[in-house]
Protein backbone atom coordinates (compact mmCIF):
# COMPACT_ATOMS: atom_id res chain seq x y z
CA UNK A 1 0.00 0.00 0.00
CA UNK A 2 2.83 2.39 0.84
CA UNK A 3 4.39 1.72 -2.56
CA UNK A 4 1.17 2.79 -4.29
CA UNK A 5 1.16 5.95 -2.19
CA UNK A 6 4.70 6.62 -3.40
CA UNK A 7 3.64 6.03 -7.02
CA UNK A 8 0.65 8.34 -6.62
CA UNK A 9 2.87 11.11 -5.24
CA UNK A 10 5.35 10.69 -8.10
CA UNK A 11 2.56 10.77 -10.69
CA UNK A 12 0.93 13.83 -9.14
CA UNK A 13 4.27 15.65 -8.94
CA UNK A 14 5.76 14.80 -12.35
CA UNK A 15 2.91 13.94 -14.72
CA UNK A 16 2.32 17.66 -15.46
CA UNK A 17 5.93 17.93 -16.68
CA UNK A 18 5.39 15.11 -19.16
CA UNK A 19 2.06 16.58 -20.29
CA UNK A 20 3.58 20.03 -20.85
CA UNK A 21 6.54 18.58 -22.75
CA UNK A 22 4.42 16.24 -24.87
CA UNK A 23 1.44 18.41 -25.73
CA UNK A 24 2.77 21.98 -25.69
CA UNK A 25 4.95 21.45 -28.74
CA UNK A 26 8.26 21.24 -26.86
CA UNK A 27 8.74 17.65 -27.96
CA UNK A 28 8.66 18.83 -31.59
CA UNK A 29 10.81 21.97 -31.29
CA UNK A 30 13.14 21.18 -28.41
CA UNK A 31 15.13 18.08 -27.52
CA UNK A 32 15.53 16.43 -24.15
CA UNK A 33 19.16 17.57 -24.20
CA UNK A 34 17.97 21.19 -24.08
CA UNK A 35 15.93 20.37 -20.99
CA UNK A 36 19.03 18.71 -19.59
CA UNK A 37 21.05 21.87 -20.21
CA UNK A 38 18.48 23.87 -18.25
CA UNK A 39 18.66 21.30 -15.44
CA UNK A 40 22.47 21.51 -15.38
CA UNK A 41 22.20 25.29 -15.32
CA UNK A 42 19.89 25.00 -12.32
CA UNK A 43 22.40 22.85 -10.42
CA UNK A 44 25.29 25.22 -11.15
CA UNK A 45 23.17 28.22 -10.19
CA UNK A 46 22.17 26.63 -6.88
CA UNK A 47 25.83 25.93 -6.12
CA UNK A 48 26.66 29.59 -6.77
CA UNK A 49 23.72 30.67 -4.60
CA UNK A 50 24.83 28.41 -1.74
CA UNK A 51 28.32 29.90 -1.88
CA UNK A 52 26.81 33.39 -1.88
CA UNK A 53 24.59 32.63 1.12
CA UNK A 54 27.40 30.98 3.05
CA UNK A 55 29.73 33.91 2.41
CA UNK A 56 27.51 36.95 2.92
CA UNK A 57 24.45 35.69 4.80
CA UNK A 58 25.48 33.51 7.77
CA UNK A 59 22.79 31.40 9.40
CA UNK A 60 20.81 33.13 12.14
CA UNK A 61 20.22 31.70 15.59
CA UNK A 62 16.89 29.76 15.62
CA UNK A 63 16.37 30.66 19.28
CA UNK A 64 16.02 34.33 18.30
CA UNK A 65 12.90 33.60 16.27
CA UNK A 66 12.13 34.93 12.81
CA UNK A 67 14.75 37.50 11.80
CA UNK A 68 12.86 39.74 9.38
CA UNK A 69 15.79 41.66 7.88
CA UNK A 70 18.06 38.63 7.74
CA UNK A 71 15.49 36.47 5.95
CA UNK A 72 14.68 39.32 3.55
CA UNK A 73 18.35 39.62 2.60
CA UNK A 74 18.67 35.85 2.20
CA UNK A 75 15.62 35.79 -0.05
CA UNK A 76 17.20 38.47 -2.25
CA UNK A 77 19.85 35.89 -3.20
CA UNK A 78 17.19 34.27 -5.39
CA UNK A 79 18.01 36.92 -7.97
CA UNK A 80 20.78 34.50 -8.95
CA UNK A 81 18.04 32.24 -10.33
CA UNK A 82 16.84 35.07 -12.58
CA UNK A 83 20.36 35.69 -13.85
CA UNK A 84 20.90 31.96 -14.44
CA UNK A 85 17.67 31.60 -16.40
CA UNK A 86 18.43 34.69 -18.45
CA UNK A 87 21.88 33.34 -19.41
CA UNK A 88 20.49 29.90 -20.28
CA UNK A 89 17.74 31.33 -22.48
CA UNK A 90 20.09 33.79 -24.15
CA UNK A 91 23.11 31.56 -24.78
CA UNK A 92 22.03 27.92 -24.71
CA UNK A 93 18.50 27.89 -26.15
CA UNK A 94 17.65 28.25 -29.82
CA UNK A 95 14.46 28.72 -31.78
CA UNK A 96 11.38 30.83 -31.22
CA UNK A 97 11.16 32.85 -28.04
CA UNK A 98 8.29 30.88 -26.51
CA UNK A 99 10.12 27.61 -27.12
CA UNK A 100 13.29 28.95 -25.53
CA UNK A 101 11.79 30.15 -22.27
CA UNK A 102 9.35 27.21 -22.07
CA UNK A 103 12.25 24.77 -22.42
CA UNK A 104 14.33 26.61 -19.84
CA UNK A 105 11.37 26.88 -17.44
CA UNK A 106 10.36 23.22 -17.68
CA UNK A 107 13.94 21.94 -17.33
CA UNK A 108 14.62 24.30 -14.43
CA UNK A 109 11.40 23.38 -12.60
CA UNK A 110 12.01 19.65 -13.10
CA UNK A 111 15.54 19.89 -11.70
CA UNK A 112 14.24 21.93 -8.75
CA UNK A 113 11.55 19.34 -8.00
CA UNK A 114 13.95 16.41 -8.28
CA UNK A 115 16.51 18.09 -6.02
CA UNK A 116 14.02 19.10 -3.33
CA UNK A 117 11.39 16.32 -3.37
CA UNK A 118 12.51 12.98 -4.81
CA UNK A 119 14.35 11.93 -1.63
CA UNK A 120 11.39 13.09 0.46
CA UNK A 121 9.03 10.94 -1.60
CA UNK A 122 11.33 7.91 -1.55
CA UNK A 123 11.96 8.03 2.18
CA UNK A 124 8.69 9.48 3.45
CA UNK A 125 5.93 8.42 1.05
CA UNK A 126 7.05 4.78 1.33
CA UNK A 127 6.77 4.90 5.12
CA UNK A 128 4.28 2.90 7.09
CA UNK A 129 2.24 5.94 8.20
CA UNK A 130 0.17 7.84 5.64
CA UNK A 131 0.62 11.61 5.63
CA UNK A 132 -1.00 14.33 3.55
CA UNK A 133 2.35 16.12 3.64
CA UNK A 134 3.58 14.23 0.59
CA UNK A 135 0.42 14.90 -1.42
CA UNK A 136 0.81 18.58 -0.60
CA UNK A 137 4.46 18.50 -1.69
CA UNK A 138 3.44 16.83 -4.98
CA UNK A 139 0.89 19.59 -5.65
CA UNK A 140 3.56 22.17 -4.83
CA UNK A 141 5.74 20.55 -7.49
CA UNK A 142 3.03 21.16 -10.09
CA UNK A 143 2.55 24.78 -9.01
CA UNK A 144 6.32 25.28 -9.17
CA UNK A 145 6.17 24.25 -12.84
CA UNK A 146 3.86 27.17 -13.62
CA UNK A 147 5.95 29.45 -11.42
CA UNK A 148 9.29 28.74 -13.10
CA UNK A 149 7.88 28.93 -16.62
CA UNK A 150 6.52 32.37 -15.73
CA UNK A 151 9.88 33.40 -14.24
CA UNK A 152 11.69 32.14 -17.36
CA UNK A 153 9.35 34.22 -19.54
CA UNK A 154 9.90 37.32 -17.40
CA UNK A 155 13.67 36.88 -17.34
CA UNK A 156 13.63 36.73 -21.14
CA UNK A 157 11.39 39.80 -21.34
CA UNK A 158 13.76 41.73 -19.07
CA UNK A 159 16.28 41.84 -21.89
CA UNK A 160 13.81 42.98 -24.55
CA UNK A 161 13.77 46.63 -25.55
CA UNK A 162 10.11 46.51 -26.60
CA UNK A 163 8.92 45.05 -23.28
CA UNK A 164 7.10 46.98 -20.56
CA UNK A 165 10.11 46.86 -18.29
CA UNK A 166 8.52 48.47 -15.25
CA UNK A 167 5.84 45.76 -15.12
CA UNK A 168 8.37 43.04 -15.95
CA UNK A 169 10.77 44.13 -13.21
CA UNK A 170 7.93 44.38 -10.69
CA UNK A 171 6.84 40.81 -11.45
CA UNK A 172 10.45 39.64 -11.23
CA UNK A 173 10.78 41.24 -7.78
CA UNK A 174 7.59 39.48 -6.71
CA UNK A 175 9.07 36.21 -7.97
CA UNK A 176 12.45 36.75 -6.30
CA UNK A 177 10.90 37.29 -2.87
CA UNK A 178 8.33 34.48 -3.10
CA UNK A 179 10.04 32.43 -0.38
CA UNK A 180 10.10 35.42 1.95
CA UNK A 181 6.40 36.09 1.30
CA UNK A 182 5.57 32.48 2.17
CA UNK A 183 7.62 32.78 5.36
CA UNK A 184 5.74 35.93 6.36
CA UNK A 185 2.42 34.17 5.85
CA UNK A 186 3.58 31.19 7.87
CA UNK A 187 5.13 33.10 10.78
CA UNK A 188 2.83 36.10 11.17
CA UNK A 189 -0.44 34.85 9.69
CA UNK A 190 -0.28 31.21 10.76
CA UNK A 191 -0.85 29.96 7.20
CA UNK A 192 0.15 26.34 6.76
CA UNK A 193 -0.95 22.95 5.49
CA UNK A 194 -3.55 23.02 2.76
CA UNK A 195 -4.03 26.78 3.02
CA UNK A 196 -0.37 27.29 2.14
CA UNK A 197 -0.71 24.86 -0.79
CA UNK A 198 -3.70 26.83 -2.09
CA UNK A 199 -1.84 30.11 -1.68
CA UNK A 200 1.21 28.79 -3.54
CA UNK A 201 -0.99 27.57 -6.41
CA UNK A 202 -2.84 30.91 -6.64
CA UNK A 203 0.48 32.78 -6.40
CA UNK A 204 1.93 30.80 -9.32
CA UNK A 205 -1.22 31.22 -11.42
CA UNK A 206 -1.32 34.99 -10.89
CA UNK A 207 2.37 35.32 -11.74
CA UNK A 208 1.74 33.22 -14.84
CA UNK A 209 -1.10 35.49 -15.96
CA UNK A 210 1.16 38.50 -15.39
CA UNK A 211 3.88 36.93 -17.54
CA UNK A 212 1.36 36.12 -20.30
CA UNK A 213 0.08 39.72 -20.27
CA UNK A 214 3.63 41.09 -20.46
CA UNK A 215 4.56 38.69 -23.26
CA UNK A 216 1.43 39.50 -25.28
CA UNK A 217 2.23 43.21 -25.10
CA UNK A 218 5.65 42.54 -26.61
CA UNK A 219 3.93 40.90 -29.57
CA UNK A 220 1.56 43.84 -29.98
CA UNK A 221 4.40 46.36 -29.93
CA UNK A 222 6.32 44.31 -32.51
CA UNK A 223 3.26 44.16 -34.79
CA UNK A 224 2.82 47.95 -34.59
CA UNK A 225 6.47 48.48 -35.54
CA UNK A 226 6.14 46.13 -38.49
Amino acid sequence: MTFFHFVNCIALAYAPYFIIYKYSGLSEYSSLWKLGQAAIGYLLTQLAKLLLLATFFPASDPSEGFAFVSELLKSSADIVDIVGLHLIIGYFMTGKSEVRFMTAGVGWAFANSIASRIVLFWVGARGTAFSWRYIQSAIDSSSDLAFWIAVACLSWLAGRENARRVRTYFLLIVAVFHTFIFQILSVYCGVGGWMMVVFRVVYSILLGFGAIAAYSQVGQVQMKRD
